[in-house]
C-alpha cells in the first residue's frame, strides 16, 4: 500500500480547504472511493473526489464552491448530493467534487450501502485515519472485487459493469459470490437511465484493453441488453476469407484496436510493423468529445458496430455464397440509431454514423492493381473529414481480423500500406490546420455568370478538389477552371 500517495491526497488544495470547511461546521467527513483506492494502489490520482457527509452535505458542497471560485450543481436535493465542478485545475485538469450525506446514521452504515469493499474504503479528514468498515483492504491485497453485500448489485444493477470495468482496470478478479451476482444483473439494465449505462459503457471503452473487457461483458450477458444489435451477429457466419462469425470477427477487430492503440503499431506474422504518425495519433485519440470522453473510446464504439448491418444483408448469391450487399449504409444506419438511444451527443453520432458508414472503403482501396491517385485520395477525405485516423487503423484491424492470430505479414501488407498512406497524405496537407484556404468563393462563381444553385456548389467542390491534389495554386488558375466549368 502507498502511505505517500495517500498523504499526497490528504494535502491537495481542495481537498484541505474541504477539511477546514468542514472543521469549521462541525461536520465529520470521509474523504472515500477511487481516490482512495487509488492512492492505496500507488495509481495515478483521479480527477474525482467522492466525500461522505456527516451532515449537511450540500450546503458544505456549496461553501466549497464558493471558497474555489467553482461550479456548483444540486445532484439530488432529496438523497443530499451534490457536485463541485473546478474546471481546468492546474496540472490535474479538471476536479469533480461530490459530496453525499451518509447513508445511514453511521460510517459503518454508509460504507455497506457501497458498492465494493474496495470502494468502500475511506480516510477521515479530521485525522487522516483509515476507515475501513467493509474489510476492503484485505480484498485490495489480494486484487479481488467483492460486493459490500448480498443485494448491492441488485440495489444498482449497473454496478455489475463496474465490477467488469474494475476488474480489468485494476487487474483483479471478481469472487465468485458476487460474479453470480453480476451475471444475474442483465435481466435488470432496463432500470438505469440511458445516460447511466452510456457513462458506464464508454468508461469501458476507455480501458487500454476494452477488447477483452467486452467479450466479458457480452459472456456474463451484460452486453446486449445495451446493444442489442450484437446479438445477431453472433450466429452470422461468413465466407472465406473470414475464418469467423460476425461478432468472433469483431471481438478480433477491436482487440488488434486495442493493440494499435495502446502501441501505434504491431506485430503480423512475426513482422512488426509501427505507425509514422504517433505522435498526432496520440493526440487525435486523447481528445475529448464530450466530458470524459475521448475518441479513442467513441472509435472502440463505432469499431464494435462496423458490421452490425451483415446479418440484416445477408443474402446467398448465385456463386452460393453469402453475401452482404449494402451492410455498411444498413450498418451505419443502426449504428447511429443506438448512438442517439444511448444518448450520445449529435457530434458523436455523426463521427460514429461516418466511421461505419465508409469502414470498408480504405481495404477497398488497398486491394486494387494500382495505387490510388491523389484524386480518389481527396474524395475519401472529403467524405469522412476528420475521421480519417480511425479509418485508417480500422483498415488494419478489419485485415487482422478476418483470421485472427492467423494473419501473416502478407496478408496485412496492403492494408498496413494503405494505412499510412492515408495518414502521412493527411496530415502532409488535407488536416484542417494545415489545408490552405480555398482560392474562390460562390460570389466569384456567380460573377462569371454562373446562376445561384447547385452549379455553383458543384464547381466551387471542383476547383477545390483540383486545389487540394495540386492541378492548381493560383487564383488566377481557379477562375480560369471555374470558367471553363461554367461553360461546359
Amino acid at each position: 500500500m502507498s502511505a505517500d500517495r495517500l498523504r499526497a491526497l490528504l494535502d491537495r488544495p481542495e481537498v484541505q480547504i474541504v477539511r477546514g470547511l468542514a472543521h469549521a461546521r462541525g461536520a465529520p467527513v470521509l474523504l472515500v472511493g477511487g481516490a482512495v483506492r487509488d492512492a492505496l494502489l500507488g495509481r495515478p490520482a483521479l480527477h474525482d473526489l467522492d466525500f461522505a457527509v456527516q451532515g449537511d452535505a450540500v450546503a458544505l458542497g456549496r461553501a466549497v464552491a464558493r471558497a474555489l471560485g467553482a461550479s456548483f450543481y444540486v445532484l439530488d436535493a432529496e438523497r443530499g448530493t451534490a457536485r463541485v465542478l473546478l474546471r481546468d485545475h492546474g496540472s490535474t485538469g479538471s476536479v469533480i467534487m461530490d459530496f453525499a450525506a451518509c447513508r445511514g446514521p453511521d460510517w459503518r452504515a454508509d460504507a455497506f450501502a457501497r458498492d465494493f469493499t474496495i470502494n468502500a474504503i475511506a480516510v477521515s479528514l479530521d485525522d487522516g485515519a483509515l476507515v475501513d468498515e467493509t474489510n476492503g483492504l484485505a480484498d485490495l491485497n489480494a486484487r479481488v472485487i467483492r460486493a459490500t453485500s448480498v443485494h448491492a448489485i441488485d440495489d444498482d444493477p449497473l454496478r455489475a459493469l463496474r465490477a467488469v470495468r474494475f476488474a480489468f482496470m485494476l487487474d483483479m478478479r471478481i469472487e465468485p459470490t458476487t460474479l453470480a451476482q453480476v451475471r444475474a444483473a442483465g435481466a435488470m439494465l432496463n432500470r438505469p437511465s440511458a445516460e447511466r449505462l452510456r457513462d458506464e459503457l464508454m468508461a469501458i471503452l476507455e480501458l487500454r484493453n476494452a477488447g477483452r473487457a467486452l467479450q466479458m461483458l457480452d459472456d456474463l450477458g451484460l452486453l446486449v441488453p445495451i446493444v442489442p444489435e450484437v446479438e445477431p451477429m453472433r450466429a452470422c457466419d461468413q465466407p472465406a476469407p473470414h475464418r469467423f462469425t460476425v461478432l468472433r470477427h469483431t471481438w478480433e477487430v477491436v482487440e488488434a484496436l486495442d493493440s494499435l492503440l495502446r502501441d501505434w503499431g504491431m506485430e503480423l506474422g512475426g513482422v512488426r510493423f509501427a505507425l509514422t504518425e504517433a505522435p498526432r495519433l496520440a493526440e487525435h485519440f486523447g481528445a475529448i468529445t464530450v466530458e470524459h470522453r475521448t475518441r479513442a473510446a467513441l472509435f472502440r464504439f463505432a469499431a464494435l458496430l462496423h458490421d452490425c448491418g451483415k446479418p440484416a444483408t445477408r443474402a446467398i448469391g448465385v456463386d452460393g455464397r453469402a453475401h452482404f450487399y449494402g451492410h455498411e449504409t444498413t450498418g451505419a444506419q443502426f449504428a447511429a440509431a443506438r448512438a442517439r438511444a444511448l444518448r450520445l451527443s449529435s457530434d458523436e453520432v455523426k463521427r460514429v454514423q461516418i466511421i461505419v458508414l465508409h469502414h470498408a472503403r480504405a481495404n477497398f482501396m488497398a486491394r486494387q492493381p494500382h495505387a490510388p491517385p491523389l484524386r480518389v485520395l481527396y474524395r475519401f477525405f472529403r467524405d469522412v473529414g476528420d475521421c480519417v485516423p480511425e479509418l485508417a487503423l480500422l483498415a488494419i484491424a478489419d485485415c487482422v481480423g478476418k483470421r485472427g492470430a492467423q494473419t501473416t505479414a502478407e496478408d496485412g501488407a496492403p492494408s498496413v500500406a494503405m494505412a499510412q498512406r492515408l495518414l502521412s497524405e493527411y496530415y502532409a496537407r488535407f488536416e484542417r490546420s494545415i489545408a490552405p484556404p480555398p482560392l474562390l468563393t460562390g460570389r466569384d462563381v456567380i460573377a462569371l455568370g454562373v446562376q445561384p444553385g447547385p452549379q455553383v456548389g458543384e464547381i466551387l467542390e471542383a476547383v477545390r478538389e483540383a486545389q487540394m491534389i495540386g492541378e492548381i495554386g493560383a487564383r488566377d488558375e481557379a477562375l480560369a477552371l471555374a470558367r471553363r466549368l461554367a461553360a461546359a
